[in-house]
């Protein structure tokens, strides 16, 4: 079941919108939506022909039924024929409504819910506070340089069974520059935004061993720029590319452009694919990394987290890291 159908293509051209047909489309077109919480078969269809009986109800699927009458201009062959919609209805655990929503972190909580095509993981499982800031964060307004704002992040697109479930959690991430971390029996979500780390902090009462340090990352994973795909919407909807951000100081430090390959496919609006590209690309200079032995302490941290650390040898004083695995 979705929600609703916003507008309808033949081929390229709307003739559709809303319930109303554009122009002269009428003429040519019968077109009869259904999305999904009907309970008996389309009776013009059964009337038109034996093909199609009162049995085939579709149960909770979204289809449209078209009946196309020939036209040597307009229609002269079997057509293309495409939607703009509104989705499957998620839940909101804060509202306890089910309806539509474009926010990322609502709709990776349906799909690690849902029995039909999901992971089929209990509501009890996802944990609630993450949740309620993650969709906060996403619902949250921000600033664009050329004036306005925008809703921070958003999630439209197309998901396929075709794909492997973690491809598609994935996909459904990256829309809102986040993380999904599963920790002591539950999942912990977090879209890309800086959190502050907690009061507690490693310090040299709790590391038990030497402190590995990398402080360059390699050649191959090394990048200065970010550049990909998008659908964009106001490319009627097309996979196209986004403008590619690149820092010329990174350019300059590393002697050549590295572009790193960002496909964004739940993004349909252009400023937010580039500020998700921005983020990846900052993200990826952050290149000290550290391997710290602690006590069981540091058993207050799980991935995803921003700590503090302390430590005289290496000079820092309450230095911030994002704990990336233990």
């Amino acid at each position: 079941e979705i929600n609703d159908y916003r507008k309808i293509f033949v081929n390229e051209k709307l003739v559709w919108v809303d319930g109303a047909y554009q122009g002269d489309w009428n003429q040519y077109l019968d077109i009869r939506i259904h999305r999904g919480n009907e309970t008996a078969a389309d009776s013009v269809l059964v009337s038109r022909t034996t093909k199609w009986t009162n049995n085939h109800k579709l149960l909770d699927t979204a289809y449209i039924y078209v009946r196309l009458k020939y036209d040597a201009e307009e229609l002269n062959s079997i057509p293309n024929i495409s939607a703009i919609i509104e989705g499957k209805k998620v839940l909101n655990p804060a509202t306890g409504l089910t309806a539509f929503s474009d926010n990322p972190a609502l709709c990776v909580r349906d799909y690690l819910t849902d029995t039909k095509y999901g992971l089929g993981e209990s509501a009890s499982s996802i944990d609630a506070d993450s949740l309620a800031f993650a969709v906060s964060k996403c619902d949250e307004t921000v600033a664009l340089d050329a004036g306005g704002n925008q809703k921070r992040y958003t999630c439209n697109g197309i998901m396929s069974s075709d794909k492997s479930r973690k491809a598609n959690i994935t996909n459904l991430l990256k829309c809102m520059g986040g993380q999904l971390t599963y920790s002591n029996k539950s999942y912990y979500m977090k879209p890309a935004v800086y959190v502050s780390p907690s009061s507690v902090s490693i310090d040299e009462s709790n590391i038990v061993g030497p402190i590995k340090t990398r402080t360059k990352q390699s050649r191959r994973q090394l990048y200065n720029g970010v550049k990909g795909t998008y659908i964009s919407a106001e490319n009627n909807y097309i996979k196209s590319d986004y403008p590619a951000q690149i820092s010329s100081t990174y350019a300059a430090a590393d002697g050549d452009p590295i572009y790193m390959d960002l496909q964004l496919p739940f993004v349909t609006n252009n400023t937010q694919a580039q500020r998700l590209a921005k983020i990846a690309l900052f993200e990826s200079r952050q290149q000290t990394s550290v391997t710290i032995p602690c006590n069981l302490a540091a058993l207050n941290f799980k991935a995803g987290d921003n700590v503090m650390v302390s430590n005289a040898k290496m000079g820092w004083s309450f230095k911030v890291f994002e704990v990336i695995d233990y």
